[in-house]
């Protein structure tokens, strides 16, 4: 029973970091990285800029619309890159409790998912005729995950129970068995140093595990069947990274995050990195790093500036469109390799 609840205890902080992270963190330590960055690669152009009656917490793009989660309202946006409009899609207070652990969407179908870690659901919504429905987790500690290409299988993060191991898995919904394709690194925190979150390329069918804490990403593949890892440039191993609390465990004040957020393509992993090169002016939240989800290495990086004096703070996305999100504005670029 003790062991439940101080897992449970680390589940939630991992939650409540996803929205620190993602929306509001201010002011992070830098991580300092003896690494000269090639700013000579690609190239951005600001499009347009998009303002949401809220702070943008998780957002998805596909094609030309981008779906923007504004969780101080419980709703869902849609924004319109041909009209250039925002218009709500849907108020989620009615099926939806609790803190919001991501999204993803099933744009062949409609369907809207949502990923929740108080609940221990997946719950599921198709605007189009309002059907409402949810998916009990096989997993009592999941932590996120994104739904997969195929079938009803969802890739997710969970802590085992029994052996307090957490894995990457690939779930099956429809009756059949599990997959496990990667286990973390062991530490006695009930899986919170493996904290991180999911982005996908639905050209590529891969999609990316990123962690908040090291260098080490998670690349599936899908369509083979593949694991393998991209490393970023920081080269920060997975480390050990709560202290003992009272009710648990809890992040060390010596933790740093290093990736803050991601996008792909069908050939490049697009991380924005709180790391700093030395003697360089790259202040936390304003480098992207540009690696190949092909060779899995670097190849260039990207500086954007603040936004009305913010930092970025999630990434996304669609044909040569790279959207940066600064709390309540969204930056929608165009995007250029040299």
């Amino acid at each position: 029973m003790k062991k439940n609840i101080i897992i449970s205890s680390a589940i939630v902080l991992g939650a409540l970091c996803f929205i620190l992270a993602s929306a509001l963190r201010s002011d992070p330590e830098k991580l300092m990285i003896n690494v000269a960055r090639n700013y000579e690669g690609i190239y951005a152009s600001p499009e347009d800029t998009i303002r949401f009656p809220g702070t943008v917490s998780a957002m998805k793009a596909e094609g030309d619309l981008l779906f923007g989660y504004v969780h101080e309202l419980k709703k869902l946006y849609q924004y319109n890159t041909g009209n250039r409009k925002t218009t709500p899609l849907f108020d989620t207070q009615s099926f939806l409790s609790g803190i919001l652990s991501g999204f993803d969407i099933d744009p062949v179908s409609g369907t809207f998912y949502f990923l929740n870690t108080n609940t221990n659901k997946i719950y599921l919504f198709r605007p189009k005729d309002s059907l409402k429905d949810s998916l009990y987790f096989k997993y009592l500690h999941f932590a996120s995950g994104e739904k997969c290409f195929r079938g009803a299988d969802f890739f997710i993060r969970a802590t085992d129970d029994a052996t307090s191991l957490t894995s990457l898995k690939k779930v099956d919904y429809t009756g059949g068995a599990d997959t496990t394709l990667y286990t973390f690194t062991q530490y006695p925190d009930g899986g919170i140093s493996a904290d991180g979150f999911f982005i996908k390329d639905r050209s590529s069918e891969k999609q990316f595990f990123i962690p908040y804490y090291n260098a080490e990403i998670i690349q599936y593949d899908e369509a083979r069947n593949n694991i393998s890892k991209i490393i970023t440039i920081d080269k920060t191993m997975p480390h050990n990274n709560v202290v003992p609390a009272s009710h648990g465990y809890t992040i060390s004040s010596k933790s740093r995050i290093i990736n803050i957020a991601a996008a792909a393509d069908s050939a490049h992993l697009f991380v924005l990195s709180f790391a700093s090169s030395r003697g360089k002016n790259e202040p936390p939240g304003t480098v992207i790093d540009v690696y190949s989800t092909i060779t899995g290495q670097y190849e260039s990086s990207l500086q954007l500036p603040f936004f009305e004096g913010r930092r970025a703070v999630l990434l996304e996305k669609s044909g040569d469109r790279l959207y940066v999100a600064f709390n309540n504005d969204v930056v929608c670029y165009k995007i250029k390799f040299r």
